[in-house]
């Protein structure tokens, strides 16, 4: 050992004959020259030492309860012991420390496992939920779309809504405009001319309808028999009304002519018939009125007496004949303004007398 040193094994590269070199040598020159204070092998050194602490110090509460013979061998028997069974010992730890890993990494791969399952069963509800969300999306689409048809159908129907309320406003009669015509409970008066006014511009509007080049519509074929229908009443309510009122005139010599009536008579002209009827009327009315007029005039005088009854000259053959000649002069005066204001004519010169 002492013949060996750390110089001997430097020597050899330096010598002039090559020897080959000692297996021994060179490892003890390695033992030797290796450090033991890097972090590593002091590392290592202590791990070897908590791995056969416990062996030692149970051994040495053995030892001192035998007595001291043994106290010098009990070292040495580990060390020995120590480094014969150190590969063994070594796998052991090792692996007792791979079966604990094992165990906690079966636990996890465990967890991992249970982990896999809930994303599975997420992924699964993910896929459903994204299944929905592309059904409810079509079915949204298909909503949209059809609302969005819906609302070009009902601008299309509130344009031609607004269209048709147009046309029928102007070509047709509200109810409230029919019942004046029709019914016998609305009077003849404004509201009654107001809608038979309408009922005559309908009828020359609708002659537009009537001249298009394909020929008359039925739009304006109905519109035509429907006014018809209507200006039939009317004319036929006016005669009644102004054969009513005729027969009220024919009472009084002295009749105003109202507003209502001459509009009735203005109107009533578009019919000759019926005028000429209602005229009849009134002329047979007014003719009995004015001969009972007269009687009276010769027989009984005005009211209270006056003036005085023209019989009461007749032995005056000439006052007799003037009183009777003024009488029907005044009558007939009268009778020509009543017959103006009727017909609405406005005379240019008045009768002597009147």
């Amino acid at each position: 050992m002492l013949a060996v040193s750390p110089s001997s094994p430097s020597k050899t590269p330096h010598s002039h004959s090559p020897q080959p070199p000692n297996p021994l040598s060179t490892r003890l020159y390695k033992v030797l020259a290796a450090n033991f204070d890097d972090d590593s092998t002091k590392e290592a050194l202590n791990t070897l030492a908590e791995l056969y602490a416990p062996a030692i110090i149970s051994t040495s509460a053995n030892v001192k309860g035998k007595g001291s013979s043994s106290k010098g061998d009990v070292p040495g028997d580990l060390a020995a012991r120590a480094r014969k069974n150190l590969k063994r010992d070594v796998e052991s730890k090792l692996a007792e420390s791979s079966r604990k890993f094992l165990d906690a990494f079966a636990e996890v791969d465990k967890q991992l496992d249970t982990l896999q399952e809930h994303i599975g069963t997420m992924r699964t509800r993910c896929d459903e939920a994204q299944t929905q969300l592309q059904q409810t999306s079509e079915a949204c689409q298909s909503l949209l779309d059809r609302a969005g048809s819906l609302r070009e159908q009902r601008q299309d129907i509130a344009s031609r809504q607004s269209v048709v309320s147009l046309f029928l406003s102007r070509f047709t009669l509200t109810s409230d405009e029919a019942e004046a015509i029709t019914s016998r409970e609305v009077p003849v008066g404004p509201r009654f001319f107001a809608a038979m006014d309408k009922t005559e511009k309908i009828r020359e509007d609708c002659r537009v309808l009537m001249a298009g080049e394909d020929g008359p519509t039925q739009a304006g074929l109905d519109i035509m028999a429907a006014t018809s229908n209507h200006l039939e009443q009317a004319y036929d309510k006016i005669f009644r009304y102004c054969s009513f009122e005729f027969r009220q005139m024919g009472r009084d010599a002295q009749t105003e002519v109202g507003h209502t009536m001459q509009q009735a008579v203005k109107r009533l002209q578009r019919r000759p018939e019926l005028l000429n009827e209602g005229l009849s009327l009134l002329s047979q009315t007014r003719q009995a009125t004015f001969m009972n007029g007269f009687m009276d005039a010769l027989t009984r005088g005005g009211p209270g007496g006056l003036p005085r009854p023209i019989e009461l000259h007749a032995h005056d053959p000439m006052r007799y004949v003037g009183d009777m000649l003024a009488w029907v002069h005044q009558a007939i005066a009268a009778e020509r303004e009543f017959l103006e204001s009727l017909f609405g004519v406005k005379g240019d010169r008045r009768m002597v007398g009147a």
